[in-house]
């Protein structure tokens, strides 16, 4: 009987991540973290914003990530910025199948509560 042939996995295809893909991955990590908001401020087409934010660079099989973030009032700024790094190093770690070469969180805002002590 005939061996089967396997053929070079190298010689199927290829595969590529899009940053983009990255970056939806980043995102969903941060928002996952408890205390983490959604916040917009503004018509983007007028230059507004909306938190979280992130910028990713993918070089090869290497991948840096930056993400803001608004936090929510009364969390520690410090460890919310902590538990968001951690947070995306792990998803994009296992996720993206890259090597994490770091992870910069900034706290661009913090959500104040409504009238009624909730956060919006």
């Amino acid at each position: 009987m005939a061996e089967p042939v396997v053929d070079d996995p190298g010689s199927r295809g290829r595969l590529v991540v899009h940053e983009r893909a990255v970056q939806s991955v980043a995102l969903a990590a941060a928002l996952g973290v408890e205390g983490v908001h959604r916040l917009r401020r503004g018509p983007r087409v007028l230059g507004g914003t909306e938190l979280p934010r992130a910028d990713v660079a993918v070089r090869g099989e290497h991948v840096h990530a930056t993400v803001e973030v608004a936090a929510g009032w009364g969390r520690s700024l410090t460890h919310t910025a902590e538990a968001v790094a951690l947070r995306v190093r792990d998803a994009l770690g296992s996720l993206s199948g890259f090597v994490v070469d770091g992870v910069d969180v900034h706290v661009a805002a913090v959500v104040p509560p409504d009238e009624h002590g909730r956060l919006r």
